[in-house]
């Protein structure tokens, strides 16, 4: 069973991770360059899709748009290696121009590079013999002794030169008119394709040594004698600068075949020309490059030649424009498809490649990206991953980007590899190319996005796949804690209070809870654990979700509590935290007496009251000294002197919790001890002896009445509902005849 084909990601990743290691010459390298690499792997991708064996998510199954990514990355392999490239036409003042004049190499390199992408599509037999068919029409007409050869309607030429047809009269036989005509094609595209000797050995072929000698005057005459460069035998023109007038004049010659004078453009540099017969962006675009690149190249040549050269014809407007004002002109064409091509991203990308504005691509398509996310997953996808490795490539061969612009790509790259199911060790691979804080808030991003009832050891393995890529877990958690509770917290603590104790969590509750959770992988954490913990319990508390808080501190792991002494963390934050421990633990033992008393009052025989007297009496005992000692604790009195603005609302929200749960703390005290003292008859006693704890000038625990909202009465005084139900207790003592004043815990006589 064929092994199936690995994501388009996985092969980026791959590569990516393969080049990190290698230094710039590596990079570079012309044969396993990294966009070569690039480049080979969109070629694989396209025989993949061509043959639909790509089923990874969010791959693409385009495959022109993987072929013409791939010409792209050969473009930027072409143009970014180019200080190594060695010109190879054996001429040492073309060499000299070319190792001195950047533009004109750059042009070089982009005009190989478009003739990789434009091959001869059009090939044409060979016939051996010169007009074949006109000749053998030409011999028939002698031998039936006619004044002139004909072939249906159309009268022969009488004779047989290359310029027989051009000159008339007549016309050469239709069998070689089409002959002709596919072979001029023929040869354009071979010069097109930078294939001249193919060219000049087709005309041999074919039995036209005159063209073969015509077409080659184009060469620049050498002579290994006369140079330094390396050669074996003296070649070329001597005289191509009158060649060069005469090929002009045959490009604008509408007396020729249009293939034949775009031949002769093609040589020389003449650009309507070649226009006239070019259909493609790519083939519009080899037009404008050769023009400005043999017009330019030959008027370096006249300059340097050491006797006055004769004037060259003049160049065409469009020839003499700089690059970027060629690109201008392909989106504004008419030809059918060009204008279209020209808006293609990949040929926006080999425009801005070419005339150096990569930073001014790349803050473009950042800009962007919102609005190319309406584009099909798959094709957002592939713009997203080519611009992100374009960055990365950047950044391999230190080419500087700023980091603005670096970030945005690669954080939608990172959304891409999330949405396509990619690993976490992947993320963290494209994460770690930014900078050290960045490439921390990228990744945690990404942690934001997993989905919050993962694991714990999934989330756990997710967070160390950063270790290996230079990132720190321990900022990486941090930033994550942070990123949540930027965007839950401040919509969760304008929202409006809730009492519910046994309300289900909400999703923003659980995933604050659950944010927690990266605080508390590795030691190093866990002073930030409890910070963090303390921060979130306060905003439960102060909203009322005492669900929310209690299942909080029921995630924290045990190994935190054992090693609170040893944390190198504040003593009020220890402290803090122990508080919240303390109050719940009082509301743990409050629910299990509620919880035996209602078992009790349903008891249906005596025999099963006295036996859950027993559990109640002991239950209800643990909750009182607990209630007791929580009050006397001085619940969230943590001696804070504040020094900033976060201290400041951090004791703000202390004093708010202290007022809303201490009177409830009281109150729920003293109800459990009136309610359950029909069972236990000290509980009244101890309800009546609590006012006194109240009064304590020590504890002040009467400032806690104070409420920090209106009642339902309207009244900011929690005080006299409180006292009502004392006064009623005391009502209930009198009735059982016990001390009013909760002094004697018997029956008064």
């Amino acid at each position: 069973m064929a092994e199936e084909p690995v994501s388009s990601f996985a092969a980026f990743a791959d590569a990516y991770r393969a080049a990190k290691g290698l230094d710039i010459a590596e990079q570079l390298n012309p044969e396993s360059g990294t966009a070569l690499v690039f480049a080979d792997i969109c070629a694989e991708r396209a025989r993949l899709a061509e043959d639909g064996a790509i089923a990874a998510p969010l791959d693409d199954l385009q495959v022109e748009a993987w072929e013409t990514e791939e010409n792209t990355w050969k473009l930027i392999q072409l143009l970014f290696s180019a200080p190594a490239h060695v010109y190879e036409t054996p001429l040492a003042t073309v060499q000299r121009i070319l190792d001195s004049d950047s533009e004109l190499a750059e042009l070089k390199i982009v005009r190989e590079w478009l003739q990789d992408l434009l091959p001869v599509t059009h090939t044409v037999e060979v016939r051996k013999g010169y007009l074949s068919f006109t000749k053998n029409a030409l011999r028939s007409a002698g031998r039936t002794q006619l004044p002139t050869g004909r072939r249906g309607n159309e009268r022969l030429v009488q004779h047989l030169d290359p310029d027989a047809a051009v000159r008339g009269p007549g016309t050469l036989d239709v069998e070689d008119v089409n002959y002709e005509k596919a072979l001029l094609r023929a040869l354009f595209e071979y010069v097109r394709a930078g294939e001249l000797d193919k060219a000049l050995h087709l005309c041999t072929q074919t039995s036209q040594p005159w063209r073969a000698a015509s077409l080659r005057g184009a060469l620049f005459y050498h002579d290994p004698g006369l140079s330094e460069l390396s050669g074996a035998e003296a070649m070329g023109n001597r005289l191509r600068h009158v060649w060069r007038h005469v090929a002009e004049k045959a490009a604008t010659s509408l007396a020729l075949d249009p293939y034949e004078r775009a031949l002769y453009g093609a040589l020389c540099g003449q650009l309507s020309s070649v226009l006239a017969v070019s259909e493609t962006w790519e083939e519009h675009l080899w037009g404008y490059i050769n023009a400005r690149f043999e017009q330019r190249l030959q008027r370096e040549l006249d300059d340097a030649a050491p006797v006055a050269a004769p004037t060259a014809p003049a160049a065409s407007a469009e020839a003499t424009e700089d690059l970027e004002s060629i690109f201008e002109q392909l989106v504004q064409s008419k030809a059918p498809g060009v204008e279209h091509a020209a808006m293609d991203p990949y040929h926006i990308t080999q425009r801005a490649v070419i005339t150096n504005q990569l930073p001014d691509l790349i803050a473009r398509v950042n800009a962007r990206l919102p609005e190319l996310e309406s584009l099909r997953p798959e094709d957002y996808a592939r713009f997203v991953r080519f611009f992100a490795h374009l960055v990365l490539y950047c950044l391999l061969i230190h080419i500087p980007l700023p980091i603005t612009l670096q970030a945005p790509i690669l954080n939608a790259y990172v959304g891409v590899l999330q949405r396509a199911n990619q690993s976490s060790e992947m993320v963290a691979l494209y994460a770690s190319s930014l900078e050290t804080a960045d490439a921390h808030v990228v990744f945690a991003e990404f942690l934001c996005s997993l989905p919050t009832d993962a694991p714990l050891e999934e989330r756990r393995r997710a967070l160390l796949q950063s270790q290996p890529h230079g990132l720190d877990p321990a900022i990486v958690s941090r930033c994550t804690v942070d990123m949540v509770f930027a965007a839950l917290l401040p919509a969760l603590a304008e929202s409006g209070p809730t009492s519910d104790w046994d309300a289900s969590l909400t999703d923003a509750e659980r995933r604050l809870i659950f944010a927690i959770d990266w605080l508390t992988f590795f030691e190093a954490t866990y002073p930030d654990a409890i910070v963090q913990t303390n921060r979130l319990m306060r905003v439960f508390m102060v909203t009322g979700r005492l669900h929310a808080a209690h299942s909080l501190l029921q995630r924290l792991p045990h190994e935190l509590f054992v090693q609170l002494d040893q944390l190198d963390v504040p003593a009020d934050q220890v402290l803090e935290l122990d508080h919240w421990r303390s109050y719940f633990d009082v509301l743990d033992k409050n629910v299990a007496v509620r919880g035996l008393w209602s078992d009790y009052c349903q008891s249906e025989s005596r025999t099963d009251q006295h036996q859950g007297l027993g559990a109640l009496t002991q239950a209800a005992d643990a909750a009182r000294l607990a209630n007791i000692e929580l009050l006397e604790l001085g619940w969230l009195r943590l001696g804070i002197e504040p020094q900033t603005e976060e201290e400041e609302e951090r004791l703000h929200e202390l004093l708010v919790i202290r007022r809303r749960y201490v009177p409830e703390v009281i109150l729920s005290l003293h109800l459990m001890l009136v309610d359950t003292s029909q069972a236990i008859p000290a509980n009244l006693a101890h309800a009546l002896t609590l006012p006194n704890l109240i009064a304590d000038e020590r504890l002040h625990l009467y400032a806690e009445f104070a409420a920090p909202e209106p009642t339902a009465d309207g009244s900011h005084n929690l005080l006299r509902p409180y006292l009502e139900h004392v006064r009623n207790a005391a009502l209930l003592a009198m009735d059982r005849h016990q001390d009013v004043l909760g002094c004697d815990k018997g029956v008064v006589v």
